[in-house]
């Protein structure tokens, strides 16, 4: 569906959007459910306060979004494509996020549970003060991605490049890094409890000073 009259609808059931660029336009606290977005850009507007379940975001684009305070449970992320946007203080259920690419965006201080983050290309993001529990990172491709600040528990990195990514200050509980590699990245008092390295060099950091192994 496609007409403007649709777009200013608050609720969307089993509904899909495709083939529209909304430049400008003000999307926050629209509720999807079983809903699908494909092939849209979303440029220079607002897509605030959103509640998705079970929805899908196909071939979006989101560049120089507001895009603060989001819910999203049991949704699929597929080849996203973000760009000088803001999600930060959002969360994250149950949510697939793969085959998207990120740059010069921010995440801070989101929330992400039982998440699976698959074949991503990810460079300059800040996930500042993130929580993670019971999440996957897999074959994800992360340049100065930077988590400072934040705790990931039962969390899994499986063949991932984590090149110059930053996790000071972060806290580890119950985690693995498994054929990961870690070129330049930045442990800084980072806390590590009960994680396992396994077919990882934790030496290829560029700082561990004051890290702490428990």
């Amino acid at each position: 569906m496609k007409t403007e009259k649709n777009q200013k609808k608050t609720i969307y059931i089993r509904d899909t959007l495709s083939d529209m660029a909304l430049a400008g336009e003000d999307f926050s606290g629209k509720r999807l459910i079983e809903s699908h977005i494909q092939s849209v850009r979303f440029e220079e507007g607002r897509f605030r306060y959103l509640r998705a379940q079970d929805s899908k975001f196909q071939n979006v684009s989101f560049d120089h979004a507001l895009c603060e305070g989001g819910f999203y449970l049991d949704c699929k992320w597929e080849k996203v494509m973000i760009q000088d946007a803001l999600f930060t203080s959002n969360h994250f259920s149950g949510c697939t996020i793969a085959k998207t690419t990120a740059k010069l965006s921010s995440f801070g201080f989101s929330t992400f549970h039982k998440c699976q983050l698959r074949g991503s290309s990810f460079s300059e993001v800040a996930f500042s003060g993130s929580f993670w529990h019971d999440c996957l990172f897999e074959r994800e491709d992360y340049f100065f991605v930077r988590f400072p600040f934040s705790t990931f528990i039962d969390t899994r990195f499986v063949e991932c490049r984590l090149q110059k990514a930053i996790f000071r200050a972060a806290i580890f509980i119950r985690c693995s890094f498994e054929k990961c590699t870690l070129d330049e990245a930045v442990f800084h008092k980072a806390h590590f409890v009960d994680t396992k390295w396994v077919d990882t060099d934790i030496n290829q950091a560029a700082n561990r000073d004051e890290v702490r192994y428990d």
